[in-house]
C-alpha cells in the first residue's frame, strides 16, 4: 500500500480577518443593533415595517460609514426577496451618517417586515 494514504493534513484554522483602514463604522444607539460577521454587518429591523404592494418604503438603518477608498454595498435578506421585495440602490460610494434604503414590493400582497428580524447585510468592498 503506498505511503501517501497514510499522511493527513491537519485542518488549519482560518486566518482572523481583520478589518482593513480604509474604513470606519459609525454605529448608533438603536434597540437592535447590527452584528459583525467577518467583514460584513448584519442589519436588524428597528420597527415592525409594512410594504404595500407595489409601493415602496425609505429606512434608515441607524447606521453609517466611512471611507477612504472602496464601497459598501447592501443586501436584502433572502426571506425579504423571496416575498417579491427588490433594493432599489444598494450601493454607497461616499461617507454617510446614517445609510438609508429603499425597499420595493414588486408583489401583489403586502409584506411585514417585524421589528428585531433580520433586515439585511453591509459588506465593504476594495476595487
Amino acid at each position: 500500500m503506498p505511503i501517501h494514504k497514510f499522511i493527513t493534513k491537519r485542518n488549519l484554522p482560518l486566518p482572523f480577518r481583520p478589518l482593513p483602514d480604509s474604513v470606519s463604522w459609525k454605529r448608533k444607539q438603536v434597540r437592535y443593533g447590527p452584528v459583525r460577521q467577518g467583514l460584513r454587518w448584519e442589519i436588524f429591523a428597528q420597527r415592525t415595517v409594512k410594504i404595500e404592494p407595489q409601493t415602496s418604503i425609505k429606512l434608515e438603518l441607524g447606521f453609517g460609514v466611512k471611507m477612504t477608498k472602496g464601497k459598501s454595498i447592501v443586501s436584502l435578506r433572502n426571506k425579504i426577496i423571496d416575498k417579491g421585495c427588490v433594493l432599489e440602490d444598494g450601493t454607497i460610494l461616499e461617507d454617510v451618517e446614517d445609510i438609508i434604503i429603499t425597499i420595493q414590493n414588486n408583489s401583489d400582497s403586502t409584506v411585514i417586515i417585524r421589528e428585531g428580524d433580520s433586515l439585511c447585510f453591509i459588506y465593504y468592498y476594495v476595487n
